[in-house]
């Protein structure tokens, strides 16, 4: 952490290209474009909108990890493929509700890394399980792949008709019959909704689980899923060795950290928009005005966006990482700084192209009238 008389100073030897200029009216007269975040919802970052995560993670204990990513705790008769793992499903139950529910499912949360272990100190039980361990995936990968979604959050009187209801047409003492009397089946649809219903407990003392930002796969199956798919991992230093040989080639697209604030949010970030931040050198043969105005954008957006994180995070990053995100900005800016030049300067030679086509075609007329 930044001491009391270090929060405001500057890093030694960093040369600060960059200004803070936080995203200003329409009346300001800045393009909203150099500032835009146009990263699809399911994939933005904590240095985006710091309350999401590209990420949806299962928590586990220390000891279940090894055994998730082995799949050695498959039930009989589900077969896990080489280089794959599995999650085994749960029906949800809670404050004697328990009788409504019998749909099992697989449990994630969506919360930012950084913010993962609250959970220990919210849920005795999930200390007691020692839960501050767990395996992330790509959240776009699961909603498409798996059909992974939220859950729905509703008030304890409605979450509770409904899932009677659910129940009654599934177990068929239900029927809902149209004006012509004809029998209309809803139970595929109350079938896909069903699992992911879950009480607000407004009127708790504790108000609910909501802090969860649970996601739910739906399946009395359990989740398969190959190590290509694992995104991030929190395990204990012991196991990390172990986990590593089970994973082999995977590994380096895996980011394995010991404790969940220990993710580096901003190097993840670049890495993403790694296209976008170009080589300093290569800009100069870029000729085309169209790409350059592009990259200009695109570069403009990256350096506001981590700015504008590092602007609400300063005084809670360590000192090393805030002389990186500095240099980083630095570089970013310079970037930048470059590209207006090329520009500038292609727009330029394209004046002079067009003055002297002109000039040319004047000539051309006068020695034509001259004939």
């Amino acid at each position: 952490m930044f001491s009391e008389t270090r929060q405001n100073a500057k890093p030694e030897n960093v040369t600060y290209y960059f200004r803070t200029m936080p995203l200003q009216g329409p009346e300001s007269g800045i393009t909203w474009k150099d500032y835009q975040i146009s990263t699809p919802t399911f994939q933005l970052t904590s240095i985006e909108k710091p309350d999401f995560s590209p990420f949806l993670v299962h928590m586990t204990g220390r000891n279940e990890l090894i055994s998730i990513l082995k799949g050695d705790n498959a039930p009989n008769g589900v077969i896990i493929k080489e280089e794959s793992g599995y999650l085994k499903s749960v029906i949800p139950t809670f404050d004697g509700n328990h009788k409504y529910y019998n749909s099992p499912v697989v449990c994630f949360t969506e919360s930012p890394l950084f913010a993962i272990d609250f959970f220990r100190y919210r849920s005795f039980r999930r200390w007691q399980l020692d839960q501050q361990f767990g395996i992330g995936f790509a959240k776009h990968n699961l909603i498409k792949e798996n059909d992974v979604r939220p859950v729905v959050y509703l008030d304890s009187e409605t979450n509770s008709a409904l899932l009677r209801l659910c129940n009654k047409i599934e177990s068929g003492d239900l029927k809902i019959t149209d004006k012509e009397h004809k029998t209309v089946d809803f139970s595929q649809s109350l079938a896909k909704i069903k699992p992911l219903l879950f009480p607000l407990l407004e009127d708790k003392s504790s108000q609910g689980f909501m802090w969860e930002r649970e996601w739910r796969y739906s399946s009395p199956e359990g989740m398969i899923f190959p190590h290509s798919a694992i995104k991030v991992i929190c395990c204990p230093r012991n196991e990390r060795q172990e986990i590593e040989e089970i994973l082999k080639d995977y590994l380096q697209n895996i980011q394995i950290v010991e404790s969940w604030k220990e993710y580096d949010d901003v190097v993840e970030f670049l890495k993403r928009r790694r296209p976008e931040i170009l080589d300093l050198d290569g800009i100069q043969k870029i000729g085309d005005l169209a790409i350059l105005q592009k990259l200009k954008i695109n570069n403009e957006q990256t350096f506001n966006t981590l700015e504008a994180y590092y602007s609400v995070f300063k005084e809670t990053v360590t000192q090393l990482e805030g002389r990186s995100i500095t240099d980083t900005l630095n570089d970013i800016a310079k970037t930048s700084r470059i590209l207006n030049e090329r520009i500038t300067k292609l727009e330029l030679e394209e004046e002079k192209r067009i003055e002297l086509e002109k000039v040319k075609n004047t000539g051309n007329k006068v020695l034509q009238k001259g004939g």
